[in-house]
């Protein structure tokens, strides 16, 4: 209006400490999920990287959550693993919504069985060592439970039967010099080889 005069606003600057913080060898999105073949058609990209290729049918994985644990008390004077059943959570999962949403839905309303959800974080290492694996969570014999929407992302909550982690060890700096694994059947409250 005529007259009237504006007030401008500095602009602000937030500065978080953990900013300056270099990031633990990933450059790019570093967590990804893949489910049998729901994933057809996958935001990974095909990329240049010969290690992209352990990506196939993964999608971005934006944050998920898992609870294994031991409720009962147990006997531990005795065989604590068969007076101590192991349960685990629903498996959650955010991702970006996409394609999939309609076979989602679907395998939730026919029960369908999923029989492998992988969930890996890769990490830059350096040349040639761009999309290293530094760990991975196979769950199998899974059902969904519920497809959450909103607007840009899905939540998906998913029953599992058997957890498998296989985590690289590295020190950040050259390609993964061993690794460590282990494994559980929930339904037979036992390890699995």
């Amino acid at each position: 209006m005529p007259g009237e005069t504006v007030q401008k606003i500095g602009s602000t600057q937030i500065h978080l400490p953990q900013a300056d913080n270099p990031s633990m060898g990933t450059v790019t999105s570093s967590f990804f999920v893949s489910m049998d073949d729901v994933f057809q058609v996958s935001n990974v990209g095909a990329g240049d990287s010969k290690n992209a290729k352990e990506l196939k049918n993964a999608v971005q994985l934006l944050w998920h959550t898992s609870i294994e644990e031991r409720p009962s008390i147990g006997t531990m004077t005795s065989n604590f693993q068969a007076s101590a059943t192991l349960i685990h959570s629903l498996l959650e999962m955010h991702v970006l919504t996409d394609s999939a949403m309609p076979m989602l839905r679907q395998h939730m309303r026919d029960n369908t069985p999923i029989k492998e959800i992988k969930i890996t974080r890769v990490g830059h290492l350096g040349k040639d060592h761009d999309n290293t694996i530094l760990y991975q969570t196979i769950f199998t014999r899974c059902f969904l439970e519920s497809v959450e929407e909103f607007p840009d992302k899905l939540i998906i909550k998913a029953r599992i039967t058997t957890r498998a982690d296989t985590a690289a060890a590295t020190d950040f700096t050259d390609k993964p010099n061993g690794k460590t694994a282990s494994g559980w059947d929930y339904a037979q409250n036992t390890a699995m080889s």
